[in-house]
């Protein structure tokens, strides 16, 4: 079995943790988006029907229905969403949910959707942490190399210690966040 300097950079390794670093980055991104539009910050506010839903596993419901904007009551002519869907375990068909659309489409309105968006975000960092090594150092494990060879490769240096961080700091962003997505 090679030993931990038997292990070289590679194109493949670095292209892997580059793909891992962009993966962190879009699931970031959409979930800070997200969340910024279920608090308010962002997105246009509004209420949707609810005409369908359909269950999926872990209890999430994706609903479909009319999304009409707020300030559309106000007796502005924004165009309505006959074609909006939502992910919630709430709502049932003939209700109405106070929803915002986002950039990346419609989210639950309240503080316990934005917490559950952060979460997202910070298990997008947690993958961002896994992804460094690989993309700096180039090593990328494969069958019959001890996965330890890719930390190993970076021991020491300041991509450790950054990476190291900012895994603990996502590990604590994710159960705090998941704490408080669970009280509101």
């Amino acid at each position: 079995m090679p030993t931990t300097s038997d292990v070289w950079p590679t194109l493949a390794g670095r292209a892997a943790g580059i793909l891992g670093l962009l993966v962190a980055l879009a699931i970031c991104g959409v979930s800070l988006s997200q969340a910024a539009a279920a608090t308010g910050l962002s997105g246009t506010g509004g209420k949707l029907t609810v005409s369908d839903c359909h269950s999926r596993s872990g209890g999430t419901r994706h609903c479909y229905g009319t999304f009409r904007p707020t300030a559309a009551d106000d007796g502005d002519d924004l165009p309505g969403d006959p074609h909006a869907r939502v992910n919630t375990r709430e709502a049932a068909p003939g209700d109405t949910i106070e929803v915002r659309k986002g950039s990346a489409g419609y989210v639950v309105a309240g503080m316990g959707a934005a917490w559950t968006l952060l979460a997202f975000a910070f298990l997008g960092l947690l993958i961002g942490s896994a992804a460094l090594p690989v993309a700096v150092s180039g090593v990328l494990p494969r069958r019959g190399t001890p996965s330890q060879d890719v930390f190993a490769a970076v021991r020491g240096t300041r991509t450790a210690w950054f990476a190291k961080r900012l895994a603990l700091a996502s590990v604590a962003g994710i159960a705090v966040s998941a704490y408080l997505a669970w009280l509101f």
